[in-house]
């Protein structure tokens, strides 16, 4: 055997062995951000191995890293816990801000102390939310039920939320006047997301009268001064001619109508739906598509009587009006 090549062969790994200072550290593992340095040898750049700030260059262990983010401990189907045991809850809510923040008591079902625990428990939520916020809760439940029961959309029922509360914070309304807030807002924020429903509309919804609903809009104004286009004919449309089981060609087509009747103000004293729901009967009168005026009436909330002045206004200007209808 040559001992002179297998010393040699020995010396050379020996050289080729690097100290722990020079290893490749994953660059994963460096933290750039950091603003620490080593106090040893004054470098900057550490490294987080193990939970630990450690220099990459001497490997002494600076300090340990703090995490400051949420401790769930709950990890769904992986967890062999049968509880939740998590710390933290949901996002603080902007519309109730005191009741988003608190803490919860969890107890153990088998626990001989339970009665008293669940007690404690019981208490504490009771406690949790402040008469005032308690108070705006029950007007967003309303809120939610009124809308998602009239297919309102989530967007704008959120956004009535934001309206009440504003006002709410102005201005303390009672009785039919808070009703008619409550309901003025729905209103304001379907016609600024360009989903509008007539007053008619949001006053069956939320079963008060007419002029609450009026008496609710001036206060709205009066509180938020927000400016507000007002709706037009155009904007009932697509939502009544859905109703009224139309294909979308018919739609657009009482659309392309809607707008000539408009730009042409035939019917400029009547209200906004009752100009889409003539416009559409006027377009299935002449195009034969077997709706009848009742069934118009019904659909669109708007009298047959209405619907049968307008058609006889319209009726005058047939021959322009349906030149591309």
């Amino acid at each position: 055997m040559d001992y002179e090549a297998e010393e040699d062969f020995c010396w050379k790994l020996l050289h080729d062995l690097k100290p722990a200072s020079e290893k490749q550290v994953p660059v994963e593992a460096y933290s750039e951000d950091n603003d620490q340095k080593c106090e040893h040898c004054h470098s900057i750049e550490l490294i987080i191995k193990e939970g630990q700030y450690v220099c990459r260059h001497c490997n002494v262990i600076e300090s340990r890293v703090i995490d400051d983010g949420a401790e769930w401990r709950f990890y769904g189907a992986e967890d062999n816990r049968s509880d939740d045991p998590t710390r933290c809850g949901m996002p603080t809510n902007n519309l109730l801000p005191k009741s988003s923040m608190g803490s919860m008591i969890g107890y153990y079902k088998y626990n001989k102390d339970n009665r008293d625990i669940g007690r404690i428990r019981r208490y504490l939520i009771w406690n949790s939310m402040p008469h005032w916020e308690r108070t705006l809760y029950q007007i967003f439940e309303q809120l939610n039920n009124t809308g998602n029961t009239n297919g309102i959309p989530v967007k704008v029922i959120d956004d009535s939320k934001v309206f009440f509360k504003r006002a709410s914070e102005m201005k303390i309304s009672r009785g039919d006047n808070k009703d008619g807030l409550i309901a003025s807002c729905l209103y304001y924020a379907c016609l600024i997301n360009k989903v509008p429903r007539s007053t008619k509309e949001i006053s069956r919804m939320f079963k008060i009268d007419h002029d609450v609903l009026t008496k609710g809009n001036a206060r709205f104004q009066e509180l938020l001064k927000i400016n507000v286009e007002a709706s037009n004919a155009d904007d009932f449309i697509s939502r009544f001619g859905s109703n009224l089981n139309m294909n979308w060609a018919d739609i657009d087509q009482c659309r392309e109508l809607t707008k000539k009747i408009e730009d042409m103000e035939i019917v400029s004293e009547n209200a906004p739906t009752s100009v889409a729901a003539s416009a559409i009967y006027f377009y299935s009168f002449y195009k034969d598509l077997e709706i009848n005026k009742k069934y118009i009436s019904e659909t669109c909330d708007v009298s047959e009587v209405t619907i049968t002045k307008c058609f006889k206004k319209l009726q005058k200007y047939k021959n322009i009006l349906l030149v591309s209808a």
